[in-house]
């Protein structure tokens, strides 16, 4: 048995997680140039690996087909959903 309206929804989530990393990944750069700190460089590089997983991901469900098994639709969901909560911890953190 196939979850394919899961595994549709973890790949929305995955493009979500893709454009709150782009404002986040946004924000450090603009914040970078002013203040150079090395934790700020820091903080684009996590950006950048997180938004490379996310893209490695959505190429991997749409073109490979990926995570088709029983069940695997709502635990790949699920990271989904707490990288996006985590994320979006981060991106109001950040605006403050």
């Amino acid at each position: 048995m196939v979850d394919p309206g899961l595994t549709f929804l973890a790949i929305v989530v995955g493009i979500l997680n893709m454009f709150v990393l782009l404002i986040l990944l946004g924000v450090y750069v603009s914040s970078y140039r002013k203040i150079r700190s090395s934790f700020t460089l820091g903080l684009i590089g996590f950006s950048m690996l997180l938004l490379l997983q996310n893209i490695i991901f959505i190429i991997f469900m749409l073109i490979r087909e990926g995570f088709r098994g029983h069940g695997v639709g709502f635990s790949v969901l699920s990271v989904n959903l707490c990288q996006l909560g985590a994320l979006l911890v981060l991106l109001r953190i950040t605006w403050e």
